[in-house]
């Protein structure tokens, strides 16, 4: 039997120096070079659908502030691409799950349901194909803010 070869949360997390990234003290050559591997190490995986994977409040808001901090021009750009890689590493760090009362509206289903599949999903520590789909569409939005306003 072929035995799949899933990206594990941890495993991910501790292939780079997340100190640097939490810290805020990376170059930009080397934040380019960070998301490319991270991307390049993503594809090294299988992935499945997990109907417990939910895109909670906190991860929903770290995403959109990613999105709104890149649309300005009223920061110093490496500030706030700095910024949204410190975002972007919570996110896929997932140390929080924040609130459920939202997305609870959102879904149709019961806040103790959500906390259910959100201790199954974590519990698991394994990355499923919704949440990587995430991961890299945020790998590209920085990448092409770098693109655009860096090169």
């Amino acid at each position: 039997m072929n035995e799949k070869n899933y990206l594990n949360r941890n495993v991910f997390i501790n292939s780079v120096n997340s100190n640097k990234i939490w810290s805020k003290s990376m170059t930009m050559p080397e934040i380019q070079e960070l998301l490319e591997y991270l991307k390049n190490e993503i594809s090294k995986y299988e992935f499945d659908t997990d109907k417990n994977f939910i895109m909670n409040s906190r991860r929903k808001a770290l995403k959109s502030k990613i999105e709104a901090q890149l649309s300005k021009n009223d920061k110093d750009i490496n500030e706030l691409i700095l910024e949204s890689l410190f975002n972007f590493w919570e996110f896929v760090s997932d140390e929080y799950s924040g609130d459920f009362i939202v997305v609870s509206e959102d879904l149709g289903l019961s806040v103790q349901e959500l906390i259910s599949m959100d201790d199954t999903y974590r519990k698991k520590g394994i990355i499923c194909t919704q949440e990587k789909e995430v991961i890299l569409e945020m790998i590209q939005i920085i990448k092409n803010y770098m693109n655009e306003r860096c090169i």
